[in-house]
């Protein structure tokens, strides 16, 4: 069996040394390099750097708008997408011979979209996984051939999720490629559909009117990327790890000090600031913020 294997982050990683161990991976297809760093250098995706690793044709098109008839995507039994980060056209998708497929971090038809991981540990999801599906023009919309669960522990962290899931990738790619003779993509129930957008700076911007367990489980999905912030007055403060407290008991957004321990105020309950970072510094723990910034009397709460 041949296949061409498109990805770009280290999520990824894991699903194309499976693959290459199983069938031939007769292109590897992964986004440009990117300036990264304070000194601005070109990096290559991780993608990219273990497919030489295994001594893999590596493509890097930028889009593949215009590159439909491409040599390097005609020949193939198997497409196999996993966090390519472009939607790729009907022309692309009629390649295949066999199927073109994509693993998607979610049980579908739960969270399709951009950001599934982020969005099971904001809503407090008790299990997320892998899908892998058929791929077609709607957004994450194809039948389903498997689901992989992974079970989401309370106070999973998004760092500890993508991990999982980059490993649980490898696994679901391994059975796929050992069962397909037998497997059937099922159409998804439309009625359980949910979406997840793509995350912008904004979405991190916590309003202190929630409860405190939906101002963590924000937290925890959130970072490190987009980031959770807060404000009071002109200064930005960017929150990194808190713990749910109830035993607080103070207006939203309004702060407190207890020992070394920031308080703040929640619609229900109150959080405990465990780890903060003033703009333009590191982040630090409470006790090393109040060593050396005063305490705000409280954080602004969001328009709206």
């Amino acid at each position: 069996m041949k296949a061409v294997f498109m990805g770009t982050p280290e999520l990824a990683v894991p699903t194309l040394r499976a693959l290459a161990a199983d069938v031939e991976v007769s292109c590897v297809v992964t986004q440009p390099d990117r300036r990264a760093g304070r000194g601005r250098h070109l990096r290559p995706p991780p993608v990219k750097v273990v497919a030489e690793e295994l001594g893999l044709p590596v493509w890097q098109p930028g889009s593949l708008r215009r590159h439909a008839d491409d040599p390097r995507l005609v020949d193939c039994d198997l497409l196999v997408v996993f966090a390519y980060g472009e939607i790729l056209s009907e022309a692309i998708l009629a390649r295949p011979r066999i199927a073109p497929i994509n693993l998607h971090c979610s049980l579908l038809p739960r969270w399709r979209g951009a950001s599934p991981m982020q969005a099971a540990l904001r809503a407090g999801d008790h299990q997320t996984g892998i899908s892998i599906q058929r791929m077609v023009r709607a957004l994450d919309a194809g039948p389903v051939y498997c689901r992989h669960r992974l079970p989401l522990p309370v106070r999973t962290t998004l760092p500890e999720l993508h991990d999982k899931l980059a490993v649980l990738g490898a696994l679901a790619m391994g059975r796929f490629l050992r069962d397909l003779p037998l497997l059937e993509p099922m159409p998804q129930d439309p009625e359980r559909v949910t979406w997840c957008g793509k995350l912008t700076h904004e979405d991190g911007h916590i309003d202190w009117r929630q409860d405190a367990d939906a101002v963590e489980r924000q937290v925890r999905a959130y970072t490190p990327a987009p980031g959770c912030w807060t404000r009071s007055g002109a200064q930005r403060i960017g929150i990194r790890a808190v713990r749910v407290l109830t035993d607080v008991h103070l207006p939203p957004g309004r702060t407190a000090q207890r020992g070394r321990e920031i308080l703040v105020g929640c619609g229900y309950g109150g959080v405990s600031l465990e780890r903060l970072q003033p703009a333009g510094k590191r982040p630090m723990s409470a006790r090393s913020y109040l060593n050396g910034h005063p305490l705000p009397e409280a954080f602004d709460l969001p328009v709206g």
